[in-house]
């Protein structure tokens, strides 16, 4: 089993990063932020598989971290989840594993995504959290084409592609 696995690493990781990046274009149609949240976290799950059989860790360190940032956030109406210390508390912790998990210069590149991505999801406004999703996808692009993410550079342009998409259809409802 592990010599299959040795042998196919580099497919069976593409095969996660385009099950995560199904998850991540459909998320972004939707205008419950919880239902966002959520889907968000369980993409990050499989983002996490993706990155682990590619041998990156400081992107499955950020996307571990970020699952438990989504899931805290769709909480967020809740009392013990307004608290707005939460959002600067998962940016020191995701600090901390990219100097644990530190591979290269461009370890740099999921923390700044982080960064946006964790100010962007405590935003209420899904508005807002899109347009802050733009800066993440820029960030994942990059490091995906320099880490040899096929299915992470291809999830990133249709993810943009798919924010886009919204605001152009929203815009449309907005007018009539």
């Amino acid at each position: 089993m592990l010599e299959f696995f040795n042998a196919h690493s580099e497919v069976i990781a593409q095969i996660f990063g385009f099950i995560a990046m199904g998850i991540a274009i459909s998320m972004y149609q939707f205008k419950k932020h919880r239902t966002i949240l959520i889907l968000m976290s369980l993409c990050s799950l499989v983002w996490c598989l993706h990155f682990a059989c590619l041998g990156l860790f400081t992107p499955v360190a950020m996307n571990f971290l970020n699952v438990f940032r989504g899931i805290a956030y769709s909480f967020r109406e809740k009392k013990w989840a307004q608290n707005n210390i939460i959002p600067g508390v998962f940016i020191v912790i995701c600090a901390g594993s990219v100097i644990l998990t530190w591979d290269s210069m461009w370890s740099i590149l999921p923390f700044i995504a982080s960064i946006f991505a964790t100010i962007g999801s405590w935003q209420r406004n899904t508005r807002l959290l899109k347009y802050l999703s733009i800066p993440v996808c820029v960030c994942w692009f990059i490091y995906n084409i320099a880490n040899g993410s096929i299915a992470g550079t291809l999830n990133e342009t249709f993810v943009l592609i798919s924010i886009l998409v919204y605001f152009v259809r929203t815009r449309k409802e907005a007018k009539e």
